[in-house]
């Protein structure tokens, strides 16, 4: 079904199912000259790393080879190191080689791997990738070389009928590496169309859904496998697609449900027939959407039937159309295809910063469990955020997301689907983020709040202008409404000494009758005109006038 082709360097391996396997000498007289210069000297492990590919199998007897020196000098040790990269081995010693002045060199291997003549060996399992480094011990330490090691495996799905691939199914194959190093890509590629494709890479796997397969999209895929821009290996599939759908069993596809998705039923017989119609079946009932005799032109649709082909569109699909459609020609059954839909939705969020919930939800789960699995762009590649797995007694259908709050790294998300391993369908769902909340933005409630409190306090500032006003203009009357005595007249008032009066009581003696009398004036208010005999205080305020008789 597959072959693959790596390379790196001037050397270029060939590497098929059938265990042919063909390469240059390079490596090997890479190794005389090391072994010729390494004495006295350390040597750059950048200069001598080299990367191998191969492709993951069970049950088989092909092997992968690290090519080791010719010959091993008298009197030194070496060892290969094992960092493994599906990290359950960390620089794990699984060889080493002694050779003493008297005897040859000797070699002691840990399984999974074995030494042959010139190379350490292991069997093409996936769990064998990793980085290995040939160290020398003795009589100085020194790394020799390094080798990545990378293991991919290649699956499809089982939809097959001998080579060939059931007319108007979907297609789905997956591709992993055991490792993605820094500038590394893996991604499928198609020649020719390939508008109808859905891709999607994550953990470390290239996954691709070619949807509703006919002659078209027969050919090769292909797997590639770039660092830094270059090509370093390729493995591809090639496609084969049946020419009729009759006897074929029921086809099982899924599709996102959105005003922009679409599904096409194939419905093809080499023989030729009068009469065709598609039959929607949805328990308890049953429908048929178009017929040869009347076509229909809505979201459901059928070209004019030609005698051979009969294929129907749906656009756009609604969750709703979750079931099982049948295609008749003259009665028999060409074609039976069940559709189960996805949808996704967001709720929450904005206004008041309302926690954000996405959700994922199949229309149906049967006997084949189904894996949904939220993901988040980062970057340019989708980081898995939450996965389950649905069953039919699963209590829901759906899986849930919630964010505390929304941020701008959390507006690209995409929920996939995958029926055991291989990836069935996605859905697409962007988020934004909230903008400065407009009245426009706001809800029925939130206006009548605003309208409410916007009411009471216009009332609250009137009656508190009111009481102002009131109280002015009260205090102005009062000022008014006072005697002109009372504001401008003097006021007179006699100050005497006490001890003076007591005298004058006690009966007047030979004091001076003709004692002095002294006026003082305090001017408290506006002296009235024409009155002369007043002396006003040395001020703008309004004052009266107070004598008073001082008696010394």
């Amino acid at each position: 079904m597959s072959w693959l082709l790596s390379r790196y360097g001037n050397r270029t391996v060939t590497y098929s199912n059938m265990g042919q396997y063909s390469g240059s000498m390079g490596v090997t007289l890479l190794w005389v000259l090391l072994w010729i210069s390494r004495s006295g000297q350390g040597l750059s492990a950048e200069q001598l790393s080299t990367k191998i590919f191969f492709l993951a199998e069970t049950n088989t007897s092909n092997r992968v080879t690290l090519q080791v020196p010719p010959a091993v000098l008298k009197g030194t040790a070496h060892q290969w190191m094992w960092t493994s990269h599906d990290g359950r081995h960390s620089n794990t010693s699984v060889a080493q080689i002694t050779s003493s002045m008297s005897r040859n060199p000797s070699w002691n291997t840990q399984a999974p791997f074995s030494q042959g003549t010139g190379y350490l060996s292991m069997q093409t399992k996936y769990e064998n990738a990793g980085e290995f480094v040939l160290m020398q011990t003795k009589p100085a330490s020194a790394v020799l070389a390094r080798f990545e090691v990378f293991s991919f495996v290649v699956k499809a799905t089982s939809n097959y009928k001998g080579n060939e691939v059931y007319l108007g199914s979907d297609v789905s194959v997956r591709c992993e590496v055991s490792h993605i190093p820094d500038g590394a890509t893996l991604q499928w590629e198609r020649h020719g169309d390939s508008t109808s494709n859905t891709t999607l890479f994550y953990n470390k796997t290239a996954h691709m859904i070619i949807h509703t397969v006919d002659q078209n999209y027969q050919g090769r895929s292909n797997c590639n496998f770039r660092l830094n821009g270059e090509l370093l290996f390729r493995v591809h599939t090639t496609l084969s697609v049946q020419t009729g759908t009759f006897n074929n069993p029921l086809i099982h596809l899924f599709r996102e449900s959105s005003n922009s998705s679409e599904v096409k039923l194939i419905c093809r017989s080499r023989s030729s027939y009068s009469r065709a119609k598609w039959i929607m079946s949805r328990s308890p009932t049953s429908v048929t959407l178009t017929s040869s005799d009347k076509v229909r032109s809505d979201r459901f649709s059928s070209p004019s039937f030609n005698g051979y082909d009969f294929p129907l569109h749906v656009s756009p699909v609604t969750f709703e159309d979750s079931g099982v459609f049948t295609c008749l020609f003259e009665d028999q059954r060409f074609s039976s295809v069940k559709i189960t839909t996805i949808r996704v939705s967001e709720s929450g969020g904005p206004p008041g910063g309302q926690p954000v919930v996405v959700r994922c939800e199949v229309s149906e789960v049967s006997t084949d469990p189904v894996t949904l699995a939220w993901m988040r762009m980062e970057g340019s590649r989708w980081l898995l955020v939450k996965q389950d797995i649905l069953t039919e007694s699963h209590p829901t259908r759906t899986l849930s997301v919630t964010l505390p709050s929304l941020r701008s790294d959390q507006l690209h998300w995409q929920c996939a689907v995958f029926t055991e391993g291989m990836l069935r369908a996605t859905a697409s769902l962007t988020l934004t983020l909230p903008t400065q909340t407009t009245m426009s933005s706001m809800t029925d409630d939130h206006l009548w709040t605003v309208a409410i409190v916007a009411c009471i306090a216009m009332v609250v500032a009137g009656v508190l202008v009111g009481a102002l006003v009131f109280y002015l203009k009260r205090k102005k009357t009062a000022v008014t409404n006072l005697p002109l005595t009372q504001k401008n007249d003097p006021v007179y008032d006699n100050a005497t000494d006490p001890r003076r009066d007591q005298e004058s009581q006690k009966g007047q003696t030979g004091e001076d009758e003709n004692e002095e009398v002294h006026y003082s004036e305090f001017a408290l208010g506006e002296p009235r005109l024409g009155d002369t005999n007043r002396v006003t205080a040395r001020s703008n305020q309004e004052s009266a006038v107070i004598y008073s008789t001082l008696n010394i």
